[in-house]
């Protein structure tokens, strides 16, 4: 396996781990106020954060009156949202007093999923707290720490970043003198990308010139900051942008900021966050300024070559990447929603997602945090979040499992769907490879569906037909995906990480997370969407898909109201033994045939192309099923020629079910019907016969054989969603010159069928005639078909 693809793949399975440094545990209490109770409480400086006394924060607890007291924290907030919320493994640095609230700072980070076991326990001192009030949704904060109760540059330790691929800092660790560039330096000497958050304007404005020496060493991969912060970054820049800011506004009405965008690369009408991220450009890969209402505009170092070359992925000549805010969005309460965005946007870049997609789940995430008060998301929260995100689907799994690592390893599902888009996606065996008849079919099939739609191709991303169906993608240049279960049924070692590029599969531990990312890969969120579902030759697991993705269309939960083709590929009869089987539902008022009226059962690949096309109002392509077609009618011209006994042998059949269906005639209506159900019955007692036979060759008595190589394989539990194919059939009888099931099947229900036929091409086509008019038919309608075969004559 390619080293590249091992390492992609890790960052998509959450394999991911984040330092996150709280220099000083903090508890918030949020308590809401009127304008008149928050300016004699906070002054004139409001919507920020300043350090007060002990005893000046009981005097504001003591007059506001009712507080909620959660764990707080700038760092631990994004720590605690990216654990909860993406999945994430974080490992918590930073020191806490030995009090009650030290103790319930821990265990709150701690039911979040944080790793707490690198935060130090000072036993003299008071934990941290912090009064936050709450005022036309914006928050003004009054912090006291105990000098005594904070980390120290001495403190920290290589191991307490050890192992993890990002660090998280923010600049409040500047009120600890030395802190943030050791460890700045400690995030660098084991690998690790560092993203700061410049934490309040107070703070840049107070600690600029440490501020600067961090940033102007190049330890930092990413900044973000509100535009107070930015606003204050730039008016305390550098002596030369200072210089040349002065200089430009001489005389002149420009603003100061303006000015200092020119200073530092900008023209003179650049906007405050051009400016500020022209400045961050200059020593970190990339930045993001966060804008309130307006959402936010980032930039790195990959946007600004691509607008230098002219590319459309910058999205502006400038090279800035601007995302609007989540629209209709009620604001409770702002607190935690910088920290919520700061973790939306970090699990973007772990994950390597466009600068714009980074953006978009940023600014999602932190409309998720007003939406509520305080700064901490219950699951019904992050629901909400991932359904907005993904689709109603994910919001129903992620809110419905309470299976840590199941919602974790929908994550990571998700997020490599929203990076390779929504698209079709193939079911089938696992164990149909290279010698299969369909394998060929299978590639050629992918193909053109994908030069026709120009979507996605999604699979199991395992072995035979899946990995034929990649292949097909592949060969048509478009993204290929796969969502891999650990083991694929009939498999003994994972083979098939070699056919997809880096980064472009998952693997998946458990079944649902599987399922139902593989459902969500198809589902149409817009118009514009071209997605689609085709069931290839397969057997228990893509039976398992069909039969979910058939329910959910049923009750109307498949996660969009637009509707998405589902096409069952009909090759050589594979999957008539299945419409006799949904004919037998339909009959005893199991299913409505009406219900699978959307499901689309094609014999040849044209048919497949032909019905994508017209569904999306595309031009239909040549056809290139012609010479197969014609080879199948040689086929079953031949096997029409019967020797005189078989012809004889069905004769007798026919007239021994034209006997009885004269003496149906003299039946009434009731009787008749009462006789269709007692043949059904008797379908179904055959079939369960059938089944024993089938099987009772094999040694063991639990296996089955494969058509056409007379290998034995014995299945021990279902396959992962797309495999037993052939292997998975019943073996066709040889006794008395029978066909395979479904042609026995389709006799028994018919009472006179076609008649003993040992073809098994000539036995299928005849079950289904219907469809080799050249056009796929719908299912309603071979259920329709198949049902009057049964009514009496």
């Amino acid at each position: 396996m390619d080293p590249s693809t091992r390492e992609n793949e890790s960052v998509l399975n959450s394999g991911i781990r984040v330092g996150v440094l709280q220099a000083s545990a903090l508890v918030d209490h949020v308590c809401s106020v009127t304008r008149e109770t928050l300016e004699r409480l906070a002054g004139k400086e409001v919507a920020g954060s300043q350090r007060c006394t002990l005893e000046e924060l009981q005097n504001i607890l003591s007059s506001v009156g009712e507080f909620h007291s959660k764990a707080g924290g700038s760092a631990s907030n994004v720590g605690r949202a990216l654990a909860l919320g993406f999945g994430t493994h974080v490992q918590l640095v930073g020191t806490r007093g030995a009090d009650e609230w030290g103790v319930m700072f821990t265990s709150s980070v701690h039911r979040a999923g944080v790793d707490v076991t690198h935060m130090r326990v000072q036993p003299d001192g008071h934990t941290g707290r912090s009064a936050i009030l709450t005022c036309d949704g914006e928050r003004t904060m009054r912090t006291y720490t105990d000098p005594k109760v904070t980390t120290r540059p001495g403190d920290l330790v290589p191991a307490d970043f050890s192992g993890c691929d990002w660090v998280f800092l923010s600049c409040y660790s500047l009120y600890s003198e030395g802190l943030l560039p050791r460890a700045v330096q400690l995030a660098n000497q084991v690998g690790a990308k560092v993203v700061l958050d410049l934490a309040s304007y107070e703070v840049v404005r107070t600690y600029h010139k440490q501020l600067m020496e961090v940033l102007q060493g190049g330890g930092v991969h990413f900044c973000i900051c509100n535009e107070d912060e930015a606003q204050m970054l730039v008016r305390c820049s550098e002596d030369a942008a200072a210089a040349a800011a002065a200089a430009a506004t001489a005389g002149s009405a420009v603003p100061q900021h303006a000015a200092a965008a020119a200073a530092i690369g900008f023209p003179p009408d650049s906007s405050l966050p051009a400016a500020v991220l022209g400045l961050i450009l200059r020593h970190c890969h990339g930045g993001v300024v966060t804008r309130g209402v307006l959402g936010c505009v980032a930039a790195s170092r990959d946007t600004q070559a691509a607008a230098a070359a002219g590319g459309a992925a910058a999205g502006a000549s400038s090279g800035l990447v601007a995302v609007p805010a989540v629209p209709g969005i009620a604001v409770v309460d702002t607190t935690g929603a910088g920290d919520h965005f700061t973790a939306g946007f970090m699990y973007g870049l772990m994950t390597r997602q466009p600068l714009e997609r980074c953006c978009e789940v940023a600014c999602l995430a932190g409309a998720s945090a007003v939406r509520v008060l305080g700064a901490e998301l219950a699951q019904k929260d992050w629901a909400w979040f991932h359904a907005r995100l993904h689709g109603e689907l994910a919001g129903d799994v992620v809110q419905e499992s309470s299976a840590a690592e199941v919602a974790q390893e929908l994550l990571g599902c998700y997020t490599l769907i929203g990076r390779l888009g929504r698209g079709v996606v193939y079911f089938g065996s696992a164990r149909l490879a290279q010698s299969s008849p369909y394998w060929v079919r299978a590639i050629r099939l992918a193909e053109r569906v994908a030069q026709l739609l120009g979507s996605p191709v999604w699979t199991g991303g395992g072995p035979g037909m899946m990995r034929a169906a990649s292949e097909g993608g592949l060969k048509a240049g478009v993204p290929v995906g796969g969502i891999r279960i650990s083991r694929e049924a009939g498999t003994n070692v994972l083979t098939m990480e070699d056919y997809l590029s880096a980064g472009s599969a998952f693997t998946c531990k458990y079944m649902p997370a599987r399922k139902v990312a593989l459902t969500d890969a198809g589902v149409r969120l817009v118009p514009q969407h071209r997605t689609a579902y085709v069931f290839l030759p397969g057997g228990l697991g893509t039976m398992d898909e069909l039969f979910s993705i058939l329910t959910l269309m049923q009750l109307g939960k498949l996660g969009s109201s637009l509707p998405v083709p589902l096409l069952i590929v009909n090759w050589d009869g594979f999957y008539d033994g299945l419409m006799s089987l949904l004919t037998a539902f339909d009959q005893t008022g199991a299913l409505h045939a009406s219900e699978v009226r959307q499901v689309m059962v094609a014999n040849t690949n044209d048919q497949v192309v032909e019905y994508l096309a017209e569904f999306y109002q595309l031009p239909v392509p040549e056809r290139e099923d012609a010479e197969e077609e014609e080879e199948a009618e040689e086929e079953e011209g031949r096997e029409g020629a019967q020797p005189v006994g078989g012809e004889a042998k069905q004769g007798n059949e026919q007239a021994a079910a034209a006997a009885e269906l004269a003496a149906e005639g003299d039946l009434d209506a009731d009787a008749q019907a009462e006789k269709g159900k007692e043949r059904a019955m008797a379908a179904m007692e055959l079939q369960a016969k059938l089944e024993q036979l089938a099987t009772s060759d094999e040694p063991g008595g639990g296996g089955s054989r494969t058509p056409g190589d007379g290998a034995s394989h014995h299945s021990h539990g279902t396959d992962a969603g797309n495999s037993n194919g052939p292997s998975g059939r019943l073996t066709p009888l040889e006794a008395g010159g029978k066909g395979p099931l479904a042609t026995v099947l389709a006799e028994a229900i018919s009472g006179a069928g076609s008649g003993a036929n040992s073809s098994k091409h000539r036995s299928r086509r005849s079950s289904l005639s219907m469809t080799t008019n050249g056009h796929a038919v719908s299912a309603e309608d071979v259920l329709h078909q198949l049902h009057q075969q049964t009514q009496p004559r």
